[in-house]
């Protein structure tokens, strides 16, 4: 899949991506805990259901990005592990990582009332404009 540079995340994918963000988290933290006491324990069909539920749309969300590629979605067939869905959800919490890097900027032209630069999200909608500054940087 060819990524196209140009692209930028919607108003929309940013509201889903704060939502999804914090429900991979929750889910992370729970599969840990899981992980710890039964590492090798399989995940039941209904835990399956409920991870893809939180990854697919993330997936879904970085389809424009690198990390694409490298992003999974559970498979019944295979009947992962518990420390195989620490893995994975390791995996798309870099991935959000990156991403947040990315499209999370400084924007010089959005300036407080103390005179700071303010970081907001670069969207189709509303993009951060590159400054001579930062063209010069490059």
């Amino acid at each position: 899949m060819a990524i196209d540079q140009n692209w930028l995340p919607t108003e929309n994918n940013i509201s889903d991506y704060l939502l999804l963000e914090e429900l991979l988290s929750a889910q992370k933290q729970e599969f840990d805990i899981l992980s710890k006491k039964k590492s090798d324990g399989q995940l039941n069909k209904m835990k399956m259901m409920m991870a893809n539920r939180v990854l697919a749309p993330i997936k879904e969300i970085l389809k424009n990005e690198p990390s694409y590629g490298f992003l999974d979605i559970l498979n019944e067939d295979d009947m992962p592990t518990n420390s195989d869905l620490v893995l994975i959800i390791s995996q798309y919490e870099k991935a959000m990582s990156n991403f947040r890097e990315k499209y999370f900027l400084i924007d010089r032209l959005n300036i407080d009332k103390y005179g700071d630069a303010q970081a907001r999200w670069s969207t189709k909608e509303n993009p951060v404009q590159e400054t001579e500054e930062e063209e010069d940087d490059e």
